[in-house]
């Protein structure tokens, strides 16, 4: 499906905040925040989440995000932030966002076939109408994605460029555990696991300024 230019004419452009790309958006998850280095996900930049893909934690993270940036939205005294997904497998369950505290009326759902992924995703951000945009290159258990990320180097530097000096996150899900031939160009790649069920293990594997970090066990409890 492609994505309705109505739609985004009738969105209200996302704040910029001057300097925005030098600052962090936190995720409201305190030891997820403490264990990067600037207290949260960079903003006018490409964010890589890579996990196992039964993990499942980089969606919790991801909509921690979204619901952080609605609510740091409406502390300004405005609407929450309109955020959006890009869900190519249709695996977000609505009740379960909203139990991560997302404001469902103020997050954009989009399903391209797969092989639009890409040039919707560049859509979207360019619109800069969204503080976070998730884009989901994985799929769920028995509905993989078989989105050859190799090819998307070129895809990146596009987001990243529509991204840059806004307020945006755009946040780009991955397996951690498919081979690849060379990583992509991200502000920061951060690698997920779950060896226990409050337990979370973090490493930051590539930031723009070079501080990457050994991995993390973190407290983590489990959603609601």
């Amino acid at each position: 499906m492609s994505l309705s230019a109505e739609i985004l004419r009738n969105l209200a452009p996302a704040a910029n905040l001057a300097g925005a790309d030098a600052r962090a958006l936190a995720l409201g998850i305190e030891t997820v925040d403490d264990a990067l280095p600037d207290g949260g996900l960079p903003r006018g930049a490409v964010v890589e989440l890579a996990s196992a893909q039964s993990l499942g934690q980089s969606t919790r993270l991801s909509l921690a995000l979204c619901a952080a940036a609605q609510r740091e939205a409406t502390l300004r005294g405005g609407e929450p932030a309109w955020c959006a997904w890009l869900d190519p497998c249709g695996s977000l369950y609505a009740p379960g966002v909203a139990a991560h505290g997302v404001t469902l009326d103020r997050l954009l759902v989009v399903r391209p076939a797969p092989e639009a992924l890409a040039r919707v995703a560049v859509r979207v951000v360019s619109s800069r109408v969204f503080s976070v945009v998730v884009i989901d290159t994985t799929g769920v258990p028995g509905a993989s994605l078989s989105i050859p990320l190799s090819r998307w180097s070129n895809v990146v530097r596009r987001l990243a460029l529509a991204a840059q000096g806004s307020d945006g996150c755009v946040v780009l899900l991955t397996d951690r555990d498919r081979s690849r031939a060379a990583s992509l160009p991200v502000a920061m790649r951060v690698e997920l696991s779950h060896p226990q069920p409050e337990t979370l293990s973090l490493r930051v594997a590539k930031e723009r300024r070079g501080r990457i970090g050994a991995l993390k066990s973190l407290a983590y409890p489990h959603a609601a």
